[in-house]
């Protein structure tokens, strides 16, 4: 079966989050982790060394390119964090035919403003973030015409329940709204 939904995941990797979000969506995904086997949940610190080991950023967006070769019917990308920033140094340039694709807390996206794309992204940062001022680079990424928005009240990782900063309101109001965009009824998430 062709995946319809590509899902970058963040530094958790293929977590069973990511698996609830699939069935919450209920179409074909592609699922892209930084980590070949499984997932690192048992703490966030962990899981930041485990993602560097690999790599980091532009390990995972070597590793995304090569994932998409020659795959066709990706019509929407969905992407979290490191996920966010690899898909943007990998695909942004590429991108064609996408329905949608919301970038998540893609905090290095603000390393590559130079990167451009005809794709339809939204992008979507925490309120609060650690190393930079998200207003900031909402303000730019508008500047240059995209659909930018920060996340009221949020933290880094509101959409992942293994992040410090889930928000369980925030979370239900962006399934809503990737549910509106991929048009699937709303599920419930497990």
């Amino acid at each position: 079966m062709t995946a319809s939904v590509l899902i970058v995941t963040d530094i958790f990797g293929n977590t069973p989050a990511i698996a609830s979000l699939q069935r919450h969506l209920g179409l074909p995904c592609l699922i892209v982790s930084p980590f070949e086997d499984g997932f690192c949940v048992d703490n966030e610190q962990r899981a930041y060394q485990a993602f560097l080991a690999q790599g980091g950023v532009q390990a995972y967006a070597n590793k995304l390119k090569q994932a998409l070769i020659g795959r066709t019917g990706i019509q929407h990308v969905i992407a979290f964090s490191a996920g966010a920033s690899a898909w943007w140094l990998a695909e942004a340039a590429q991108a064609k035919q996408l329905e949608s694709v919301t970038l998540f807390y893609g905090s290095r996206i603000r390393d590559h403003l130079d990167i451009q794309t005809n794709a339809n992204v939204h992008f979507v940062f925490a309120e609060h973030e650690n190393a930079f001022k998200p207003a900031q680079l909402v303000k730019q990424l508008r500047e240059h015409g995209y659909h930018a928005e920060i996340a009221i009240g949020s933290k880094h990782g509101f959409m992942n329940p293994y992040s410090a900063g889930f928000s369980l309101k925030t979370q239900t109001h962006y399934l809503v709204v990737l549910s509106e965009k991929l048009g699937t009824s709303i599920r419930k998430v497990a």
